[in-house]
């Protein structure tokens, strides 16, 4: 019995020293990182510890805007394993340099950020962020605007964000991969999540190249979309009922511009939906994990293929998503002058196989691939380019695939399957062969 308390005792030793030497690297760490954001602007902290399931717990975090005298402000921020163990394993393995791999699971959450909407964080400002193809689509016939700008936000009313994220990873060290969601809820603006994979971990870099695995972005209360629609209104000096027409034909001059063409069954549903939005929900889940570098090099029409995206209209989903190509005689007339350079029209044909240069191998991450390799033919999907390799997801029989590395300079005859360069043809051949 003796024996048993004192090897309780010592336990309980061991695991004061070890909570004391993660709460003290704790410490250590939010003092370093407000020091830092000091340097830029003011910030606090009311107070800092680790939680007994092994997170770092921060409370009521203050930091000025840059550039004005308003607060962002968080309730709680919370970060860290799923033990005290766990905990004092990732210290150790941070400390030593290895960033990813030295645990099994991690988590973070930040509850209640608020931040306030200024002038500071306009277009204009060290803010400003390229045009996504979504916001276009949005802002389409809306006073010429490509991007919603803080000041519009203001306009319609808005004066801060309040919103809750969460991220968590769950490394398998057998096969060196990792699991990493996040999810995002701003209330009446969205909420948003994301599914990565982590493939061939690197467990010094603090970086990886995540491939994605699926997305879903959702807004399921209808005030955003009611205010911009009456905010666009107002600019435009038309009545609501005016302006959505306006936005529609606006919105198919956008899509055919960016080569994607929806269905009739899609313009329907969404005219039905901006005049009682009640929720809109966009999913993707592609067939395979796409790498998120790719993602940045492909074109409108090949990234929405990619994606397998499914669009949800208050509830309803869109069955058929895409359609035929429009004729351009087809598309609305707009309210405002178009300067036409000549004649010609561009068409882009889909993808097809062709010859294509291994040199240039990069550029098609995520695309079939067909070719010869020390006297052997391979069929494929290129999931990365690394230096002189390759590493291609090859056919091997029906169902298995096998990912194998690739010396660039060595593959023949290769053949992309990849989109057409776009090619001019005159408006009357276009029609006549339509």
């Amino acid at each position: 019995m003796k024996l048993f308390t004192r090897l309780l005792i010592i336990l309980l030793i061991l695991a004061g020293l070890a909570y004391g030497y993660i709460w003290y690297k704790n410490k250590q760490m939010i003092d370093n990182v407000f020091t830092f954001i000091k340097m830029q602007s003011p910030a606090s902290y009311d107070s800092t510890y680790v939680s007994f399931d092994g997170k770092s717990v921060t409370t009521d975090i203050e930091i000025t805007v840059p550039g004005s005298a308003q607060k962002a402000t968080i309730k709680e921020l919370r970060f860290g394993t799923d033990s005290l163990l766990q905990s004092f394993k990732l210290v150790r393995s941070i400390e030593s340099g290895q960033y990813f791999g030295g645990v099994q699971n991690m988590s973070a959450e930040i509850k209640q950020l608020q931040f306030p909407l200024t002038a500071s964080m306009d277009s204009n400002s060290t803010y400003e962020t390229e045009p996504d193809l979504l916001t276009q689509m949005s802002l389409a016939g809306c006073d010429n605007k490509d991007s919603l700008d803080v000041s519009d936000l203001n306009a319609m009313g808005y004066q801060q964000v309040t919103l809750d994220f969460s991220t968590s990873t769950n490394y398998d060290k057998h096969i060196n991969q990792a699991n990493w969601n996040m999810y995002v809820n701003a209330g009446e603006y969205g909420s948003f999540k994301v599914d990565f994979l982590l493939d061939q971990i690197n467990p010094n870099a603090l970086v990886q190249n995540p491939k994605l695995k699926s997305i879903t972005v959702e807004s399921a209360t209808p005030e955003l979309t009611e205010r911009l629609f009456k905010y666009c209104a107002e600019l435009e000096g038309l009545e609501l009922e005016q302006y959505y027409q306006r936005h529609i034909d606006y919105l198919r001059h956008v899509l055919y511009d960016n080569n994607l063409h929806f269905s009739e069954d899609f313009y329907t549903a969404y005219n039905d939906y901006i005049r009682q939005p009640r929720s809109i929900k966009l999913e993707s889940y592609p067939a395979d994990a796409i790498d998120s570098m790719a993602m940045m090099n492909m074109s409108p029409q090949r990234m929405m293929s990619a994606l397998n995206m499914r669009v949800f209209f208050n509830d309803e989903r869109v069955l058929q998503l895409f359609g035929n190509p429009p004729l351009p005689s087809e598309l609305p007339e707009l309210d405002q002058v178009v300067e036409v350079q000549d004649d010609n029209l561009t068409r882009v044909q889909g993808l097809t196989l062709q010859a294509t240069s291994p040199a240039n191998l990069g550029a098609y991450i995520g695309y079939e691939a067909r070719f010869n390799y020390r006297g052997k033919s391979y069929v494929g999907t290129v999931n990365s380019v690394s230096g002189a390799t390759a590493r291609i997801k090859t056919f091997i029989s029906s169902g298995n695939y096998l990912e194998m590395p690739f010396r660039i300079n060595e593959i023949k005859d290769l053949r992309v399957r990849r989109e057409v360069e776009a090619k001019s043809v005159k408006r009357e051949e276009l029609e006549n062969e339509q």
